[in-house]
């Protein structure tokens, strides 16, 4: 009790009234006052310093930013150039292919029918009719998942993101549910094309798409929409939505063009058959011409 006592009365280290009481008799204030020059100057240093360090770095901050911006403007200006380059060279296919198939025509009807379905078949030329389409997004976000200086230390959860496999399922489900040619964001998918997951970007044939992913799908607008919905694309579409917030609308159209392959090309070509038992088939060969 004499401790609790004492401390309660006297707060004060004894040591600290000791010292004040020796400055006291050498004619010295008890204590240091805060406003003394030598503190003012060293309050005013530590702030300049602090200031220019938070100078330096939201410079360093806007250079990236400045760095990443121009990034991606170059991205986008080539990405244009390619996408103009592809649209062109899929006139002079369509082109070509319209050359082909009336050449055909003079010589063999049926031929040119048979070229003409299998080319179809094969994406070699565009498609146009009534459209089922499915258009997937990803889940709405408020955090700017950009703005981060390094993405690898970006915690924000992907659950909610559009994967490539969630593509190939929706596609497979087109094809089985009747489609009769697919695109994705304009990309048309043939037997060799491929949809592929590379870090955060999905590609179609190396090609990168953007958000939303809009799959159209050519077919029986009577039949197409209730086979999809009846199925694993149904079922997995509204998982997509309910479980992780995923955004998708379906949609059947009037009309819908779906382009021919940027990227078809005819791996191997294989001599036609032959009535005359005493000529020698030439063997295969590879070329990069017309896939029909």
């Amino acid at each position: 009790m004499t401790l609790l006592t004492s401390m309660i009365e006297r707060p004060l280290d004894p040591g600290y009234a000791a010292a004040a009481e020796r400055r006291e008799r050498a004619g010295l204030p008890r204590a240091t006052s805060l406003r003394s020059a030598r503190l003012l100057v060293f309050a005013v240093v530590v702030g300049l310093l602090v200031g220019i360090a938070a100078v330096q770095l939201r410079g360093s901050e806007t250079t990236k930013q400045r760095t990443k911006s121009s990034l991606i403007e170059r991205i986008q200006r080539q990405q244009e150039v390619v996408d103009t380059r592809a649209a062109e060279a899929g006139a002079l296919r369509s082109e070509i292919a319209a050359l082909d198939a009336e050449t055909l025509r003079e010589v063999s009807a049926s031929l040119a029918a048979d070229v003409e379905r299998l080319s179809l078949v094969a994406g070699a030329v565009p498609v146009r009719g009534p459209a089922f389409v499915v258009t997937v997004d990803d889940a709405p976000t408020t955090e700017d998942e950009a703005s981060g200086p390094d993405p690898r230390q970006d915690s924000i959860s992907t659950d909610g993101k559009v994967i490539a496999r969630d593509l190939q399922i929706l596609t497979n489900s087109l094809w089985e549910a009747g489609a009769e040619a697919i695109s994705i964001n304009g990309q048309r998918l043939t037997t060799t094309a491929s949809i592929r997951f590379a870090g955060e970007a999905i590609l179609v044939d190396y090609r990168p798409l953007k958000r939303p992913y809009v799959l159209t799908a050519i077919g029986d607008p009577g039949q197409l929409p209730a086979r999809f919905g009846d199925g694993n694309g149904g079922t997995y579409l509204a998982t997509l939505k309910s479980s992780f917030g995923i955004r998708a609308e379906t949609a059947v159209r009037k009309q819908a063009t779906i382009p021919a392959s940027a990227t078809l090309r005819t791996r191997a070509a294989v001599p036609p058959v032959t009535l005359d038992p005493s000529a020698t088939p030439t063997p295969a060969t590879s070329s990069e011409g017309d896939p029909s």
